[in-house]
């Protein structure tokens, strides 16, 4: 229904993308939803403007630094601390067994 004087919603565009590179962005994201199932839309949409709009040797850089910059906190112990918190929490009869 068209209202006079009322603009119609415009979807953000903070990238200036063309007509052409929007449906491009569509494609990619209907792609990325097939092979990522469990990929929110979100992130892929964030990962998608990320790829587009950054120079490769930036992308490169960033990978160099994921791979050699140690994680913040050691997960190595993980499954240890997940069991003492079922076992604190969970009744004996209903807590399950990790596989």
């Amino acid at each position: 229904m068209d209202i006079k004087d009322i603009p119609k919603h415009k979807p953000e565009n903070p990238f200036n993308y063309t007509e052409d590179e929007l449906a491009e962005k569509a494609l990619a994201l209907e792609t990325m939803k097939v092979i990522y199932k469990d990929v929110p839309t979100y992130y892929a949409d964030l990962v998608y403007d990320l790829c587009k709009n950054t120079p490769q040797d930036k992308i490169d850089e960033m990978k160099q630094r994921i791979e050699s910059t140690p994680f913040k906190y050691d997960y190595s112990n993980l499954q240890e601390e997940l069991n003492k918190v079922r076992d604190k929490f969970c009744k004996p009869d209903t807590a399950e067994s990790p596989p």
